[in-house]
């Protein structure tokens, strides 16, 4: 695994064809370091997990989701797409315990309590690239292993949309669903259907945004669906799409005008997660690749944006720079992580001074808000 290194006074990424996102361009590369060292809380990571499967120069670990372990959080685990090929399995001390080859995984979710056939199940799903399909498993509450759940090959339409990215579970009243987005801007929701003991989906809403989105995440208590479009901001839904009302209820919530004003609030916004908190309470946050930062909102209410944070070299690990996918789990996850859990992807990730493959970090969430000044 990879471990600290010593700041150098030049981006230590070198440029090239073959290197993605911000590698592309180098101009984008030190706008990004320089918008980094504007912000000043920070904390470090305590565990990363083992590299992702992959060269060290390919995009491939992108979007994790935590599954707590319903007796003993300290046997809680981790799920990590690759999007070279499959998604990856880890234990809280960052080892590799299961990989399921199941295609160029995108983006994860898992949803708690979901009905289907006689019982009831933890839900897993993924978007996945390679067949653009929908994926769906159960997790076992005693191992963690998946089983299928899918009735058939859950296949989207590619002529409406363009490469699917994001993805999301959520609830509404008695209605699981499952939501994606492209790179077109498409977004589809659809409910899952029993069709037998598996899920299959209908389709119940088609929305359609300015550009490329892929971050989201859905509020099934407070009713809301927050979708990241890259490029713009963040945009907040009602996650019932009976109350959509043709999109004429969607608010912008990161607007040009935050962005002139808070150097923090820069495009291009990833991944968005919540840390959820009894009665609502809690945080929406959102990693913010231009500048290499995460950006925390207040859950309820207007979303009022109180203040921003960096991952940065630590005893344990190196920092984070180019998160896609993050996520946020509160509650005692043992020693290690008694005030919550936030896992973030490594888009730079490196042993000493040299790039390794992408992985992911585990940061104690609680140190999050002290800095912030939230606890």
């Amino acid at each position: 695994m990879a471990c600290g290194h010593e700041p150098l006074p030049e981006p230590p990424i070198t440029v090239d064809a073959s290197t993605t996102e911000a590698r592309e361009d180098s101009l984008a590369l030190v706008a990004a370091y320089a918008g980094q060292a504007l912000i000043e809380p920070s904390v470090t990571a305590k565990v990363e997990t083992a590299s992702a499967r992959a060269t060290s120069l390919e995009d491939a670990a992108d979007d994790p989701a935590i599954w707590r372990h319903p007796t003993d959080p300290a046997r809680s685990l981790i799920f990590g797409s690759n999007k070279t090929g499959g998604m990856a399995v880890y234990d809280l001390s960052g080892a590799e315990i299961a990989y399921y080859p199941i295609g160029k995984i995108n983006n994860i979710d898992i949803l708690t309590g979901v009905p289907l056939g006689n019982s009831t199940i933890t839900l897993l799903g993924c978007s996945n690239r390679t067949d653009q399909s929908v994926d769906l498993f159960s997790i076992d509450l005693e191992t963690g292993e998946l089983t299928n759940v899918a009735a058939d090959a859950l296949l989207v339409d590619s002529t409406e949309i363009d490469d699917i990215y994001g993805f999301c579970l959520g609830r509404s009243g008695a209605e699981a669903y499952a939501i994606i987005n492209g790179k077109n801007g498409r977004m589809q929701q659809f409910k899952l259907v029993d069709k037998g003991g598996k899920f299959g989906l209908e389709l119940v809403r088609d929305a359609a945004f300015d550009s490329q989105t892929e971050g989201m995440v859905a509020d099934s208590e407070l009713g809301w669906l927050y979708v990241g479009e890259e490029g713009r901001g963040i945009w907040k839904l009602p996650l019932d799409p009976i109350n959509d009302q043709a999109g004429t209820q969607v608010q912008r919530m990161v607007r040009e005008a935050d962005v002139a004003t808070n150097p923090a609030l820069v495009a291009d916004v990833e991944g968005i997660t919540l840390a959820r908190e009894p009665g609502g309470k809690g945080y929406l946050v959102a990693s913010i690749q231009g500048n290499f930062s995460y950006a925390v909102f207040d859950r309820a209410g207007n979303n009022d944006y109180l203040g921003s944070f960096t991952i940065t070299d630590g005893p344990a690990c190196d920092g984070v720079e180019e998160t896609d996918g993050l996520e946020v789990m509160t509650g005692d996850f043992g020693p290690d992580f008694p005030n919550g859990l936030l896992v973030v992807q490594d888009g730079f990730n490196f042993a000493g001074d040299s790039l390794v493959p992408q992985n992911f970090k585990l940061v104690d969430w609680g140190s999050v808000l002290v800095e912030l000044g939230l606890r």
